[in-house]
């Protein structure tokens, strides 16, 4: 329940840019094309939290995960009272330094933490927690109607994490399948151990789905409020909606797939659910059909994230598996970075449907590097022989 109180926050938390962005983009004065070049800066600021899970293989999970959790409300408490653009940009930043070391961090402890056979459902569990951080905080966006300014009580509201950090503080442990190493080999001197090509048809999967994801999950109360004209309490009821039944269903069945039929088949399946559902959003403005779209998107989004999470943190030996996840999600934060780059670029110019369409296409030719990714269901991880360099996969 620790894990899932911090999931929850992180959920939470870490969505208020996501959920204030039309009220920002006009406080700002913003175009589309400005709203990607201000999330494309906050995540190459975001690619230093690789320093928090580096600390993590070196010194233990438990200070670092710690420290992020503290530095994702804090910094939402602080864009509260942003006085510029660039301050907003800096605070925001630092917010999603910690909110992507969090779901790099405790990933790692769930990992370690849970057995074989339910690996993937735990992560689903974890991740359901997060989605309902989201689905609270989208329910408080509402209240950003309230006034031109408003959207800055949401900054402010939504450190409440804050509250719960003494009694993670106390109760948060070590992970048992860390052990304390005098020394930890760096990612390049690791991936010459026989991981390598396990890492980069991982990163390009992670690089391709987060171009697609950030782009098309940030624009959908843009367009919604901005481009089509829904009231925020409207887009939001709508979203809530659709979102809750897709997310439940979509995590426990992507994570009960993930541990029965495998990382691999499970995640082909989630790509191609979620980007056709996402393409029915963005371009059709016929509310069920809209409806319907999101539902798809993050069904297949939430299906995604169990069995790629589990797999991620399975591949990789204990002595630096937190580095390896760090720097595969620090290639999603690339791939997501790429993506309001290139909307940056063209969202203005060739319109907002358009550009999803192109890079969903590109995520779906990326599930060919699941080829050569072997599947790890079942595998091991607190028994691997540390001697081997890594995982011994049966399959």
């Amino acid at each position: 329940m620790l894990l899932g109180m911090i999931a929850f926050g992180q959920g939470w938390s870490g969505n208020v840019l996501t959920h204030t962005l039309p009220f920002t983009q006009e406080s700002f004065g913003l175009s589309d094309g400005g709203v990607a070049g201000l999330e494309t800066v906050i995540r190459a600021v975001a690619l230093l939290a690789l320093m928090l899970s580096w600390w993590g293989d070196r010194r233990g999970r438990r200070v670092p995960l710690l420290l992020a959790f503290l530095i994702l409300p804090a910094a939402n408490l602080a864009t509260a009272f942003a006085p510029s653009l660039a301050v907003f940009t800096l605070e925001q930043s630092l917010a999603r330094i910690g909110n992507i070391a969090i779901g790099a961090l405790a990933l790692v402890v769930l990992t370690e933490e849970m057995e074989p056979e339910v690996r993937g459902y735990a992560a689903a569990v974890f991740s359901l927690f997060v989605s309902m951080g989201v689905g609270f905080g989208l329910l408080l966006s509402r209240f950003a109607e309230a006034g031109e300014e408003a959207w800055r009580i949401l900054f402010g509201v939504g450190a409440a994490p804050l509250l719960c950090f003494p009694l993670v503080l106390v109760h948060l442990r070590e992970s048992r399948a860390f052990h304390g190493q005098p020394t930890v080999p760096t990612l390049t001197a690791a991936l010459r151990r026989g991981p390598r090509r396990y890492f980069w048809p991982m990163a390009g999967i992670s690089f391709f789905v987060a171009a697609f994801t950030g782009l098309a999950a940030n624009f959908i109360l843009i367009r919604l409020n901005n481009h089509l004209g829904w009231d925020q309490g409207t887009a939001s009821t709508m979203l809530v909606l659709t979102s809750t039944p897709a997310v439940l269903l979509g995590l426990l069945a992507g994570g009960r797939a993930a541990d029965v039929a495998g990382r691999r088949p499970t995640e082909v399946v989630a790509m191609f659910i979620g980007v056709g559902g996402a393409c029915l959003f963005y371009f059709s403005d016929v509310g069920w059909v809209m409806a319907l779209g999101i539902f798809l998107s993050l069904t297949g989004t939430s299906a995604f994230a169990p069995a790629f999470a589990a797999q991620r943190s399975e591949l990789f030996p204990t002595a630096f598996r937190s580095t390896a996840t760090a720097w595969l999600s620090n290639v999603g934060i690339l791939g997501s970075l790429s993506g309001f780059a290139a909307g940056y670029f063209i969202i203005d110019s060739i319109g907002l449907p358009t550009t999803v369409g192109i890079i969903g296409a590109l995520v779906l030719a990326s599930t060919s590097l699941v080829l050569l990714i072997p599947e790890t269901r079942g595998l091991d991880i607190i028994a691997e022989p540390s001697q081997a360099g890594g995982p011994v996969f049966s399959g």
